[in-house]
Parts: C-alpha cells; sequence; structure tokens
C-alpha cells in the first residue's frame, strides 16, 4: 500500500492490524463503538469551543483523541490533540477553524468505516 491510497489518508491500516493484534472482530466492534460515540464526543467538544471553556474542551478532545489513536486515524486523531492544547492553553483564536478540520477528519473516517470490509 502507498501513502497515496485513501486508507492511508484516513486510517494506517497496518498500524491498526497491529494495534488490535490482527483481530478484525475487535477492529469492527471499535468501528461501530466509534460511530455510536462521536456524535456525543463531538458535540461536547463543539459545546467547550462554543462556550470558550479551555478546561472542557481539553477533557473532551483528549477522550476523542485517544480514540482516534487507538484507531490509527492519525489527521483526525491530530486534529483532535491540536483542540486538546487550545483548551490546555484556554487559547481560543481560530478555534472554529480547529473544529472545523476535526469535523472533516472524523467526517472522512465515518465514510471510510461505512465502506470498510473486513
Amino acid at each position: 500500500m502507498t501513502s497515496e491510497t485513501p486508507e492511508n489518508n484516513v486510517i494506517n491500516i497496518e498500524d491498526l492490524k497491529d494495534i488490535m493484534d490482527g483481530d478484525m472482530e475487535l477492529i469492527q466492534d471499535c468501528f461501530t463503538d466509534f460511530i455510536q460515540d462521536f456524535p456525543g464526543d463531538f458535540d461536547s467538544i463543539k459545546n467547550a469551543v462554543i462556550e470558550k471553556d479551555g478546561i472542557k474542551l481539553d477533557a473532551a478532545a483528549h477522550k476523542l483523541k485517544g480514540t482516534l489513536r487507538y484507531l490509527a486515524a492519525e489527521k483526525a486523531a491530530n486534529a483532535a490533540y491540536v483542540l486538546e492544547l487550545a483548551g490546555k492553553s484556554n487559547h481560543m483564536e481560530g478555534i472554529e477553524d480547529k473544529l472545523e478540520t476535526l469535523n472533516r477528519e472524523c467526517r472522512k473516517l465515518l465514510a471510510f468505516i461505512n465502506g470498510f470490509k473486513a
């Protein structure tokens, strides 16, 4: 697989298999959990941005970042990390753009998951 494949733009499938010890059923279960949990997790981040609450933003973005790293979705995880750092420092300048980047990367991940065949 080259770095130009769609999978590597969203998920590093080899890293994911390593993380999940090659267990395709576990991968599917984690994907299902992400689909169920993402709307609430994203709403927590969005609400923290709207409220300009750095503490809540730090916690909510950190939680989602961990999930995304576990799924080997590095671009999305990095977008969550940027929001986590903004929350930690309570630096809210340009935060809406950072939120949109996270949303866009997670939407790509959701599309990938919906098309994934183990």
